[in-house]
């Protein structure tokens, strides 16, 4: 059997949040919640990504986006012809339009920017497999 080929097409961002009070060159860290619905009659993968940065200082969250891409899929397949790269490499595609938008936002805010380093998203693939869901 042929793999499947996926490609993005499009993207977009359903909800970002600020909080312009954090000290100066605070400790920051991230975390990540991927969830997915696969449209089995469209073959399109819908990955909804949230990004957060919180302060370790302050115990706030700084920044949080929510993000929404979709895939499509080349010709009628099931959530079991989905290869298993597609769930790490679907982040690793969406995470550089995270990353420029959180530092596009907080640069705009006047604040230093808050800069996302780029990451191995590899250890997201479980998660986002466990909570993929899909609709007939």
């Amino acid at each position: 059997m042929e793999k499947a080929a996926f490609k993005l097409d499009n993207y977009r961002f359903t909800k970002a949040s600020l909080d312009f009070n954090i000290p100066n060159n605070a400790e920051l860290n991230i975390s990540f919640s991927p969830k997915g619905v696969f449209h089995t009659k469209e073959a399109r993968y819908e990955l909804d990504f949230d990004v957060m940065v919180g302060c370790t200082e302050t115990n706030t969250e700084v920044v949080k986006v929510s993000c929404v891409a979709s895939f499509s899929f080349g010709g009628g397949i099931t959530i079991a012809d989905i290869p298993e790269y597609f769930y790490p490499n679907s982040l690793a595609i969406v995470f550089p339009y995270v990353r420029a938008f959180v530092s596009t936002i907080t640069l705009q805010a006047n604040m230093q920017p808050v800069v996302l380093p780029t990451i191995n998203l590899m250890g997201l693939t479980e998660e986002l497999k466990e909570k993929t869901t899909v609709i007939e």
